[in-house]
């Protein structure tokens, strides 16, 4: 009996352990990254490493860079500021979604000035795995 009992709380502890364990939010990967991160955000840090990824899947030229660079931090601060406002006015949701869209669509449109025809194609693919990530499967732009 007594071997039993101890058998038993030797598998509940197992358990609380691997749940405790399952909860920890420090192991949580970056923002940008598949996860939110530990609250501390850092869009600058956002934007270099998105430029990083393009840099190298896209090979971008110096001007490209700094083109696409000072317009994902334009997007980043228009971004916040949607945010930001809706917190302070309570908006809706569907409302605030709304204006984050056509903020993406001109961000690409923006992009797609500056990218050769190929670039765009592959940026298109890195925005689709970006949607997967996060479970967003929506269909590319064109």
């Amino acid at each position: 009996m007594k071997r039993t009992v101890f058998l038993v709380m030797v598998l509940v502890s197992a358990l609380v352990i691997s749940c405790n364990n399952g909860g920890n939010n420090s192991q949580q990967l970056p923002f940008g990254r598949g996860g939110m991160g530990s609250g501390d955000f850092d869009p600058q840090a956002m934007v270099d490493r998105q430029i990083e990824d393009m840099d190298e899947r896209l090979d971008l030229s110096d001007d490209q860079e700094d083109q696409v660079r000072e317009i994902m931090e334009e997007n980043m601060e228009n971004m916040a500021a949607m945010r930001e406002e809706m917190q302070n006015s309570g908006g809706g949701f569907e409302g605030m979604r709304e204006q984050m869209q056509k903020s993406r669509e001109e961000l690409d449109n923006k992009m797609k000035e500056i990218l050769s025809e190929g670039q765009w194609e592959e940026y298109q693919v890195m925005q689709e795995e970006r949607r997967q990530m996060r479970g967003q499967g929506r269909p590319p732009m064109n």
